[in-house]
């Protein structure tokens, strides 16, 4: 049975959301995109969920935290 167009052109997009999405964790976009499109995209979704972020996002997120803390500790001692 052939999927309607619409089926089709709908699943692309959820799964380049979910690509998107996964973006910033450690599959990265096209690893998550190519699971999304083998399994369903709300699968790879629960993948995502279960997998951690990337070393770069988690390297940036905890400078960004060093950085409020030293704000605060500041705006503390004034």
């Amino acid at each position: 049975m052939v999927l309607p167009l619409a089926v089709l052109a709908a699943y692309l997009v959820f799964s380049l959301l979910v690509g998107l999405c996964g973006s910033q964790r450690r599959m990265g976009f096209t690893g998550t995109f190519l699971l999304s499109l083998v399994v369903t995209p709300v699968i790879a979704l629960l993948v995502l969920l279960i997998t951690g972020p990337s070393r770069r996002a988690e390297m940036a997120r905890r400078a960004e935290l060093k950085r409020q803390t030293e704000l605060l500790r500041r705006a503390r001692s004034r």
